[in-house]
């Protein structure tokens, strides 16, 4: 079914895909298909518009935007007017779609960064090679944190026991890192290898999605093509939490990375409830980290922006902004950026790639701000040792805001508001809605980190009220230039009124 709603002056729209972030708010010619693809990150069947304006459903739709008209094709969609706020239309969404939302991810996942062998070891990663990363994080000066033992730790997709060529004694090597301080989580994928011993016996429980003959569909993902378990079954759920809980009695892993929930690698009707089952799996661990989701912010999990180029533009430094303001208004608040420096392993290996200090550290600054920050190459493998403790101090500054960050975090768990906003969301109807390049960590600390190479200053809105940066210069409402050499983060601190 077809609906078209008429837009109200300069009104202006966000929300469906996280990943769109870039693009919002969205102009005429702008569509998505949220039945068919999703931005491989978190996305939900809800449009929010600056003037109150909603659109949402519980199925996914398509959308696509005309000069004066949004047009909207799908299943039981909803429409109407809640105040004239963007954050208004959020909060009638939010209730709609995540009611008696509460809960939220461990606090160390917060408080600390996460560090990830993914850019560092790619698919050869190793107990030795990990005792040996996670030795080198503290003594470089970095704090122990959330440990993600990502891709290759098993043997085969689906066999989650460790490889023991590799792993020769992991119960030894979460002990060690557990007495380093550090919380250790494992990857891991609803997919199995076809034609292994765990194949043959969850295909004999009619575990796996299934084509119209019966049969487990053979279905291509970015590591090969797999078999996919059909969690819509509880004998699926219920042999994948098994084979959870068993990491967890023996070898105390602390949570599950869940990848691979995107709808597309599951081509059956109604695949969306397969992305929001993986979803709602993941937010059973106090640890966990999400990568997909569709209408899946009721569920208390951290939810990282998808694998991002090492650049400054093409999906790389200039989306992490725009796409975590995204991900908020697409109901997902524990939002974490994706890894320092870029997370998509192929970025890193292509034809003539040059590795950009400046960018990294740049990088860092952002996620500094973030809810959530995560490292997998780490900085003094790359960096100056100038530079390297430029990204520590990066770190100590994210780690001294543990209080308001956790406060932010219950907040949200409460209220389901976001905790990185856009200046639109806290200060409507200013002519904020295209300012997507600074933003707002809860409603006290504004930032505007430098998103442009060799640049040495840049433009930054304050918004109403006074402000006062970490030099104690007190800014009013309006418009500066701000001096941005490669040790400063712009950051300023809202003034409370006496």
């Amino acid at each position: 079914m077809i609906k078209k709603i008429k837009l109200q002056g300069a009104e202006h729209f966000f929300g469906g895909a996280a990943n769109d972030g870039i693009f919002m708010p969205y102009k005429s010619g702008f569509k998505r298909d949220l039945r068919v693809y999703h931005g491989q990150n978190q996305a939900a069947a809800a449009l929010l518009s600056d003037r109150g304006a909603y659109i949402y459903s519980d199925k996914p739709f398509e959308f696509s935007f005309s000069d004066d008209e949004i047009s909207v094709d799908g299943e039981d969609i909803v429409c109407g007017r809640a105040g004239d706020t963007l954050k208004s239309a959020y909060l009638a969404v939010r209730a709609a779609l995540a009611p008696d939302v509460s809960g939220h991810p461990d606090a160390s996942m917060f408080v600390s960064p996460q560090y990830n062998t993914w850019i560092e070891m790619g698919f050869d990663c190793a107990q030795d090679k990990i005792i040996r990363y996670a030795e080198d994080i503290l003594s470089h000066g970095f704090p122990a944190g959330v440990f993600m033992i990502d891709d290759c730790w098993c043997r085969s997709y689906g066999d989650w026991e460790f490889d023991a060529a590799r792993f020769p004694d992991p119960e030894k090597m979460v002990k060690e890192l557990h007495a380093m301080g550090f919380k250790v989580m494992l990857w891991c994928v609803p997919f199995v290898s076809p034609d292994t011993k765990n194949f043959r016996y969850l295909d004999v429980k009619k575990a796996f999605v299934e084509n119209g003959n019966g049969e487990p569909i053979i279905t291509h993902w970015w590591n090969g093509y797999s078999a996919a378990l059909d969690l819509n079954k509880p004998v699926a759920v219920d042999w994948f939490v098994a084979q959870t809980k068993s990491l967890i009695d023996k070898y105390g892993i602390d949570g599950f990375k869940l990848d691979a929930g995107d709808p597309e690698y599951y081509p059956t009707d109604g695949n969306y409830r397969q992305t929001n089952n993986w979803a709602a799996l993941g937010g059973e661990y106090k640890f966990n980290e999400m990568r997909v989701g569709f209408n899946s912010g009721k569920y208390p999990t951290a939810n990282r922006l998808r694998d991002k180029n090492h650049s400054w533009t093409d999906d790389g430094l200039n989306t992490l902004v725009p796409d975590g303001i995204a991900m908020g208004l697409c109901g997902y608040p524990f939002v974490c950026p994706d890894m320092i420096g870029g997370g998509l392993l192929t970025s890193f290996d292509g034809d003539g790639f040059v590795f950009d200090t400046e960018l990294f550290v740049r990088y860092c600054q952002v996620a500094a701000y973030f809810p959530m920050m995560q490292f997998s190459r780490m900085p003094w493998r790359v960096l100056s040792e100038s530079e390297t403790a430029i990204c520590r101090d990066a770190v100590d500054r994210h780690v001294k805001l543990a209080d308001y960050i956790m406060s932010e975090v219950e907040k949200s768990s409460e209220t389901g508001e976001p905790i990185l906003r856009c200046l639109e969301y806290e200060y409507p109807h200013n002519g904020y809605a295209q300012i997507t390049n600074e933003f707002l960590l809860g409603s006290d600390i504004l930032v505007a980190p430098q998103l442009k190479k060799g640049e040495k200053s840049r433009k930054v809105v304050i918004p109403g009220g006074e402000w006062a940066d970490e030099r104690g210069k007190v800014y009013a409402q309006g418009e500066y230039s701000v001096p941005t050499p490669i040790d400063v983060i712009p950051v300023f601190y809202k003034k409370t009124e006496k």
